[in-house]
């Protein structure tokens, strides 16, 4: 009985595990800016459809800060649940932490 039992979970599980990952990936940063995101969209979505397929779907936790037109996307801050939401959004083709970035300075005599 009991190997009928997980015989039957396998079955149900091994779909999921085989099925592949439609969820693009967040690229990470070194020093990220917690909460703050860059999104962009596919090259074939429209700059506004891509804009406000973004404002439709996230929370009220989340806004949209900047509208990047140059690069077809938007800066904002997302909340974490809303950053697993635009990962599965088809207009999107990547996101990115936006991180700090430090200056150097050399000193040369």
């Amino acid at each position: 009985m009991f190997s009928k039992q997980l015989t039957a979970v396998f079955l149900c599980v091994l779909p999921a595990l085989a099925a592949p990952s439609s969820l693009i990936p967040v690229k990470r940063n070194e020093n990220p800016v917690p909460g703050s995101y860059f999104v962009l969209f596919k090259e074939n979505v429209d700059h506004y459809f891509g804009v406000s397929s973004v404002a439709n779907l996230i929370s009220s936790r989340s806004v949209i800060t900047n509208e990047l037109e140059f690069i077809n996307g938007v800066a904002g801050t997302f909340s974490d649940a809303d950053v697993e939401l635009l990962r599965a959004l088809s207009v999107v083709a990547s996101i990115e932490e936006e991180g700090y970035v430090h200056a150097q300075s050399t000193v040369v005599q």
